[in-house]
């Protein structure tokens, strides 16, 4: 194996530890904060779910979209992406 090609497969690593980070991360935190509303105004554990699936959907949201642009910028100027005359 190549230096370049151990070089992208360890960047490809890279990138799949830190998505993974932050999909746990951004879930946990916004559940944590609405954990932290529930025990300002007492509606446990209500705003705790509401807001670990508000996490879950914004984290969805993010990679499908960061996937959709990544795909995107892979398939410009590919001949499947050209237009038709």
């Amino acid at each position: 194996m190549e230096l370049r090609e151990r070089r992208a497969l360890n960047q490809g690593f890279d990138r799949a530890l830190a998505q993974g980070l932050e999909i746990v991360a951004s879930v946990f935190l916004f559940g944590l904060f609405g954990w932290w509303l529930d025990r300002v105004f007492g509606t446990r554990p209500i705003l705790m779910i509401v807001f670990g699936l508000l996490g879950v959907f914004a984290i969805s949201m993010r990679s499908y979209l960061w996937y959709k642009a990544s795909m995107d910028r892979e398939e410009k100027g590919k001949p499947w992406k050209r237009p038709s005359q």
